[in-house]
């Protein structure tokens, strides 16, 4: 029980912080999360079918090959947080995103999900493999926001 509350405050929770973005940033940056989610999406369905890990716990049971609760709340919220604050300084963009993948990568947030809950279990990837992808798609994401933004920052 204490899982799927976890999971569920890991899906809506990050939601409730928009209302303190203002709606022009919302609109502005939600392209680059949307990229970001659909990235991942196709990172999910590969890694699935590679056995990359097995997920134990599900809000959305039919969504099992998807961390659904991470890719469709606190993933594309973090990336609308993480372009408000950074975008037109990439190497502060980059630093932000290689201190939150690790974090979710290697330690805190894989320790408590997989170690304490075992909401997951790498099978196939070892947490610094997932990093090093991460932090690669974060500077794919950046460039295909500086590449479809049509403001000058």
């Amino acid at each position: 029980m204490l899982n799927k509350i976890i999971l569920w405050v890991i899906f809506i929770g990050p939601w409730l912080t928009l209302f303190f973005l203002k709606k022009e940033d919302i609109k502005r940056f939600m392209p680059a999360a949307i990229f970001a989610t659909f990235l991942m999406v196709l990172y999910n369905v590969y890694a699935f079918n590679e056995k990359h890990w097995v997920i134990n716990e599900a809000i959305f049971p039919s969504l099992r090959p998807l961390f659904a609760a991470g890719i469709l709340g606190g993933f594309p919220v973090i990336t609308l947080w993480i372009f408000h604050f950074t975008y037109g300084r990439f190497w502060v963009y980059l630093v932000i995103n290689i201190l939150l993948d690790f974090m979710f990568a290697v330690f805190p947030m894989h320790y408590l999900l997989q170690d304490i809950l075992g909401i997951y279990t790498l099978v196939k990837i070892a947490p610094w493999q997932r990093f090093i992808l991460f932090v690669i798609e974060a500077a794919i994401i950046y460039g295909y926001f500086k590449w479809q933004d049509k403001r000058e920052t």
